[in-house]
């Protein structure tokens, strides 16, 4: 092993999942290793833990006996029991994680935890035949992978150049140029979010302006990396005419061909509720799925929809 390889191996950064078997974030089965951390805050957010960059205490209420064992073993008193149940102090609340051994029923646990790219890469290279067999292989997802560019810059070269798995990122490329290109060498595929062309209400949605989000779609398209479009599909927010026009308008302008549809869906919200989190969105709302695949239709696209 070189100079390079120890320094990859040794890299480590903040994940809080990582799911094997997955079907649905690249081709084949694959091992998807989610990143903590984005720059962006959508309210539909379906991982609302992945947005802080720290490790955070999920606490799932409806599995909690409220027994009182957690309490004792919080030493700054951020837990505390009340007639109506259990109750966590969350600006006290560090996410130690010495509350959770003692939950006998699973209703807390720690979201994020360190890992190095070397233990990365020995657990997902255990399904090296399943991926081998079925076309598949890795993808890094998140949360923003980009948003801990070394780590991923030196798993990505540890996965695809030395262990020879198949790469994907799932980003919503919110990052300088410099940064998205250098990964490019070490990718397969491309997973692009574009959630709006237009700025003001890409901000007001999503916390943060798209210029840099659609200038990266445009010099993604240029390279040789495979790439492959997905629009969350949100109600009230761009499944409107106007915004599904100006979204095959972009799409055409820039050469892409291949676009996927992810439907509106609210699978994170006993997330929200186990983070203390509001979720600010109607969670019965249905997004106009019809409407926008003839619009994208129109300008040529190849329009999939992505089942959950």
């Amino acid at each position: 092993m070189n100079r390079g390889l120890t320094w990859a191996a040794d890299t480590a950064g903040i994940v809080f999942d990582i799911q094997h078997f997955s079907l649905h974030d690249g081709p084949g089965v694959r091992s998807t290793v989610f990143f903590k951390g984005c720059p962006l805050s959508c309210r539909w957010c379906g991982n609302p833990e992945s947005q802080g960059t720290r490790a955070q205490l999920m606490y799932f209420q409806h599995l909690c006996a409220a027994c009182g064992n957690c309490v004792s073993a919080c030493a700054r008193h951020a837990l505390f029991l009340e007639k109506d149940g259990l109750h966590i102090d969350r600006d006290a609340c560090v996410a130690c994680g010495k509350c959770v051994p003692y939950c006998q029923r699973g209703a807390r646990a720690i979201s994020g935890h360190g890992m190095s790219v070397h233990e990365i890469s020995a657990e997902v290279r255990q399904h090296w035949r399943i991926f081998q067999q079925s076309g598949g292989g890795v993808t890094v997802s998140g949360g923003e992978p980009l948003a801990q560019k070394d780590f991923l810059y030196a798993l990505l070269q540890e996965l695809h150049d030395e262990a020879g798995l198949h790469t994907c990122l799932d980003t919503c490329a919110k990052a300088p140029w410099p940064v998205l290109e250098r990964m490019l060498p070490h990718l397969d595929l491309v997973l692009l979010d574009i959630k709006h062309i237009d700025d003001a209400t890409h901000r007001q949605w999503t916390g943060a302006g798209n210029a840099d989000i659609l200038l990266n779609a445009r010099k993604l398209v240029e390279s040789p990396v495979e790439m492959l479009v997905r629009l969350p599909l949100i109600p009230n927010f761009n499944d409107t005419d106007d915004s599904l026009i100006a979204f095959g308008n972009f799409l055409r302008e820039t050469g892409f061909r291949n676009i996927e549809i992810m439907p509106y869906h609210t699978l994170g919200l006993s997330k929200y509720r186990a983070l203390g989190k509001a979720y600010t969105l109607p969670p019965k709302a249905e997004p106009r799925l019809s409407a926008a695949i003839d619009v994208l239709n129109d300008y040529g696209l190849d329009v999939t929809v992505h089942r959950h």
